[in-house]
């Protein structure tokens, strides 16, 4: 929940950040988007980094960094590169602690609890970033600094709950991993990195993940211009609801994987997405806006489970933090894209329909080309 009221803590109050930088929705989306970029970039390191660590100094290490970022920009408030340079160091914690909590639940959690697990972890996550539109849209000209300090008392919460980790049943993954060749590391490495379906489970999870946070960071904005005279502020609450859905169908995403074939729920979702991407590109009113928004919300949540469980089968239980790293890797360099898209085509174009319609072509481009990837014949 820490990490999501994190990613999602800066958007509910946007207008305070772009009048106090002095920017318009380009900088603003090079703020916003700028936690990504490392949290994307840290994952493969991060993977091998944890792996040969281990859970708690790992845990230490980002709590510190979390610290760091989240208070930083407090230095020279008004400083657009100050606090994309404090968003840098934040995203490198955010990146350690996904791999982390994936990790401990996967160690933890009993075999048939597995994808319940994640799809609840997930769910977890969702409605963390809920919580700013609930909070600190209501925290007036201040909203702005308890933005910064939201993420110092998360750090605090989390280095709190370190002591209930079972540490000896968690460090015992760590020795197997210690005791591998660092040969076998570059195999997994290359491995990882020719793998086909990794590469699109990362896009998926890119276009599932990364529409949830990309919509909740724009949807205000993108309601504000379908309604001449509103604020950000007055659709806060739709962008709550709209993440609240998003958290459900995690919720479920676990048991959705009993419906189908994993494979097959990722693909109908990949082709659903571009075409709910195609009507908000249309839509012209706040309910045509705010329908496929919300539809788009669920089905992006039902893939959680099934994508990342998918990525699990692909290495050893040593290598479990490196095989989800590289995909979310992946993922977050489609998030990355999708926010400067958006963000883009609304500075230089007045609005975002061409955005949105890329958006839509390429998700759908994703569901063809899912097709010819060989899939496991298992339903599980």
């Amino acid at each position: 929940m820490g990490v999501g009221f994190i990613f999602m803590s800066a958007p509910p109050v946007a207008d305070q950040f772009m009048g106090m930088f002095g920017v318009s929705y380009g900088g603003l989306s090079l703020f916003l988007s700028a936690m990504y970029w490392t949290h994307s970039a840290i994952q493969v390191p991060a993977g091998l980094f944890i792996d040969r660590l281990g859970i708690f100094h790992s845990l230490f290490v980002s709590i510190a960094l979390c610290a760091v970022g989240s208070l930083g920009p407090l230095i020279q408030p008004d400083s657009l590169a100050v606090a994309v340079s404090f968003r840098l160091i934040l995203g490198v914690s955010t990146g350690m602690m996904f791999l982390l909590f994936i990790k401990i639940l996967t160690i933890l959690a009993p075999p048939d609890q597995a994808a319940r697990a994640q799809g609840m972890q997930g769910a977890a996550f969702c409605l963390g970033t809920m919580l700013p539109y609930l909070t600190l849209a209501h925290a007036g000209t201040s909203g702005w600094m308890a933005t910064y300090f939201s993420g110092a008392v998360f750090c605090a919460i989390l280095a709190a709950c370190m002591v209930r980790l079972p540490k000896a049943q968690l460090e015992e993954n760590r020795a197997q991993h210690k005791r591998t060749a660092a040969a076998h590391i570059w195999q997994a490495m290359k491995t990882l990195a020719t793998s086909r379906r990794i590469w699109f489970l990362g896009c998926c999870h890119g276009f599932s993940f990364g529409t949830l946070l990309t919509i909740g960071n724009w949807l205000p904005t993108i309601l504000v211009d379908t309604r001449t005279g509103s604020t950000i502020e007055d659709w806060g609450t739709a962008a709550s609801v709209l993440l609240l859905v998003g958290t459900l169908g995690r919720v479920f995403s676990g048991d959705a994987i009993r419906l189908m074939p994993r494979q097959t729920l990722i693909l109908r979702a990949a082709l659903g997405i571009g075409v709910l991407y195609a009507l908000l590109a249309l839509a012209g009113s706040p309910a045509l806006t705010l329908a496929p928004a919300m539809l788009l919300a669920l089905l992006c949540g039902s893939t959680y489970a099934a994508i990342l469980t998918l990525t699990t089968d692909t290495a050893s239980p040593a290598y479990i933090a490196t095989a989800v790293g590289f995909m979310n890797m992946i993922a977050n360099g489609v998030n990355i894209i999708l926010i400067l898209t958006l963000g883009f085509t609304r500075e230089l174009f007045g609005g975002f329909g061409l955005g949105l319609g890329l958006a839509a072509l390429a998700a759908i481009g994703l569901g063809v080309w899912g097709r010819s990837i060989d899939w496991p014949k298992s339903p599980a």
